[in-house]
């Protein structure tokens, strides 16, 4: 064994004392030094650290008295649904002033429909899907109730539409029509003072058609047989100075029947 061997250890070999051999061609440079193998160091011990409770928020300064400030709801559902509340109210407020009593079925359902509506909103124990649901159902209730539930004396926001679509689409000199369902729409006005211009203006137009007809069908009879055509004229004009916008056709139908006079009496004046 090379080198000198430690009698207390003598299992324990030791580094060899030869000097390694030098180079040949350059024996004034030692050869380098062998590299060294880098230390492995432990990792340093670090202590577990507690997690810090956490802050509470700062609290607001309190107002001062006399200064009072509603509770924003801060979610989108909640800002939906305060909107919609306040166009609710807005709505229930103004029925309440314009229709009076007669509207008490329609406001009922849509207290219902704003109750549901804004106890979902501000639920916190229920998910947000069963909320948007319950939220989509209490809208659909109260879309319903502005449309279908009846007033007092029977009449809906569609059946009002209804008629006043079936009135302009009468046919023109349909006298016997037009008179059945005038009650209708008084009560119509009634119920609904905002649909008056709109039936106003569709019994206006009816009354102008039947007078242009009139006026035109004499008119072709009055060089056949202008007798049967003053006839047809007087009894019209009976029928529709009964009515409440017969002052805006008078002078077409004064005029009509004047023409047809005077063609009776060139008839009469003939040998």
């Amino acid at each position: 064994m090379k080198g000198t061997v430690n009698p207390f250890e003598p299992w324990r070999p030791i580094e060899s004392r030869i000097p390694p051999p030098l180079h040949a061609g350059r024996p004034w440079r030692p050869p380098p030094p062998p590299p060294k193998r880098p230390a492995v160091e432990a990792a340093p011990f670090v202590e577990p650290v507690k997690p810090s409770r956490r802050s509470k928020a700062p609290v607001a300064p309190k107002r001062a008295q006399g200064q009072t400030r509603m509770p924003v709801p801060k979610s989108f559902s909640q800002w939906m649904a305060f909107i919609v509340l306040c166009v609710l109210g807005i709505f229930c407020m103004d029925s309440v002033g314009w229709y009076r009593t007669s509207h008490i079925p329609r406001l009922a359902v849509l207290g219902i429909s704003a109750g549901v509506l804004a106890g979902m909103a501000f639920s916190r124990r229920r998910s947000w899907y069963t909320r948007l649901r319950w939220m989509a159902a209490a809208l659909a209730l109260a879309g319903i109730a502005l449309w279908f539930v009846p007033t007092t004396h029977g009449v809906t926001l569609w059946s009002a539409y209804g008629r006043i679509e079936e009135l302009r689409n009468l046919p023109a000199g349909d006298v016997a029509d037009y008179r059945q369902g005038e009650e209708a729409r008084k009560t119509l006005v009634r119920e609904f003072p905002f649909f008056a211009a709109d039936v106003r203006g569709a019994e206006q137009t009816w009354l102008r058609r039947t007078v242009e007809k009139a006026i035109e069908k004499s008119d072709r009879q009055l060089d056949k047989d202008p007798d049967a055509a003053l006839t047809y004229l007087h009894q019209l004009d009976q029928e529709l100075s009964r009515m409440e916008h017969y002052a805006l056709v008078r002078k077409d139908m004064e005029s009509a029947r004047r023409r047809a006079v005077q063609s009776c009496l060139k008839v009469a004046q003939q040998p």
